[in-house]
C-alpha cells in the first residue's frame, strides 16, 4: 500500500514537471509577445478558465448558462483591449451590475449566482491587469519577475513538502500542504524573485527586493487558499484534468491571478 502511494506520487511528480516544461514557454511567449497568436492563447485560457469555474460552482448543465458566462467573460475582456485599465474595470463593475445583478441567470438560487459573480471578478481582473500591464515599458520584465516568484514558490513548495513532510499548515483549505513546504517554497521563491527583481526591475535596496518578492509569493499562496476554499465548498478535489499532475488550469491560476492584483498595487502604489 505504502509502495503503491509512493509510485503515485512519484508519478504525479514527473507528471508535474512535463506540464511545467509545457507551460512556461508558453507563459513566457504571452507575455513578450503582443501579436494574434498570444492573443488567442490569453482568451483560450479565459474560456478554459471560466469553463472550470462554471463548472465547480453551478449544479445546472443548461447549455444557454454555460454559453452566456463564456460571452460575458470574453466580452469584458475584449472591451479591456480597447480601454486603459482603469475604464476596464468600470466597464466590469457595469457588466456585473447589469447582467448579474437583473437581467441574466434570474433562474439560479442566489447561492450559485454569487459564486459565478466571484468568478467572474476572480478570473477578468487578474487578465486585465495581466494586458495592461503588458503594454507599460517595463511590464514584459515585471510579468516575468511575477511568473519566476510565483513558480519557484510552487515549485519548492510541493519539493520540500513531499520531502520533509510534517504537520499541515492548513488542514481543511489544503490538505496537502505541510508548514516545512509552505515555509520553505515561500522562502524560496522570495530570495529567487529579489535575485531577478536586482538584476533586471534595478533594485538597489536587496531588502525592498525581498520583502516586494515576499508579498508577491504571499499573495499567490492567498490566491491558492481561495480556490482550495471554493472547491471544498463544492466537494471538488481538483478543478479539471486538463493539466496532468495539477489538475485543471484553475489550479496553475490561481497564485498568479492574486500575484497579478499584488503586482498591479506595487507597480502604481508603492
Amino acid at each position: 500500500m505504502a509502495q503503491d502511494k509512493k509510485n503515485i506520487t512519484n508519478r504525479n511528480l514527473i507528471y508535474r514537471i512535463y506540464t511545467a516544461v509545457l507551460l512556461i514557454p508558453i507563459y513566457y511567449f504571452t507575455i513578450i509577445s503582443n501579436n494574434y497568436l498570444a492573443s488567442m492563447i490569453i482568451i483560450l485560457t479565459s474560456f478554459i478558465l471560466a469553463f472550470e469555474w462554471f463548472n465547480i460552482t453551478q449544479n445546472t448543465k443548461k447549455k444557454e448558462f454555460f454559453f452566456f458566462y463564456f460571452f460575458l467573460v470574453f466580452f469584458n475582456l475584449f472591451l479591456s483591449l480597447f480601454f486603459n485599465f482603469f475604464s476596464s474595470i468600470i466597464s466590469t463593475i457595469l457588466i456585473s451590475v447589469i447582467f448579474f445583478l437583473k437581467y441574466i441567470f434570474k433562474n439560479l438560487t442566489r447561492n450559485n449566482l454569487k459564486w459565478l459573480f466571484y468568478g467572474f471578478i476572480f478570473i477578468s481582473l487578474p487578465i486585465i491587469i495581466f494586458l495592461n500591464l503588458k503594454k507599460l515599458d517595463n511590464g514584459s520584465i515585471l510579468l516575468i519577475w511575477l511568473f519566476v516568484s510565483i513558480c519557484f514558490t510552487d515549485i519548492f513548495s510541493y519539493t520540500f513538502g513531499k520531502l520533509i513532510k510534517g504537520p499541515k499548515i492548513f488542514p481543511v483549505l489544503s490538505p496537502s500542504k505541510t508548514y516545512s513546504g509552505t515555509i520553505l517554497g515561500i522562502t524560496t521563491g522570495s530570495l529567487i524573485g529579489a535575485i531577478f527583481s536586482l538584476i533586471y526591475l534595478n533594485i538597489n535596496n536587496i531588502f525592498n527586493a525581498i520583502f516586494l518578492s515576499l508579498l508577491i509569493c504571499v499573495s499567490g499562496l492567498i490566491g491558492d487558499l481561495f480556490v482550495s476554499y471554493t472547491k471544498r465548498q463544492f466537494h471538488t478535489k481538483d478543478s479539471g484534468n486538463i493539466l496532468p499532475g495539477h489538475g485543471g488550469l484553475l489550479d496553475r491560476y490561481d497564485s498568479i491571478s492574486f500575484g497579478l492584483i499584488m503586482l498591479f498595487f506595487l507597480k502604481y502604489f508603492f
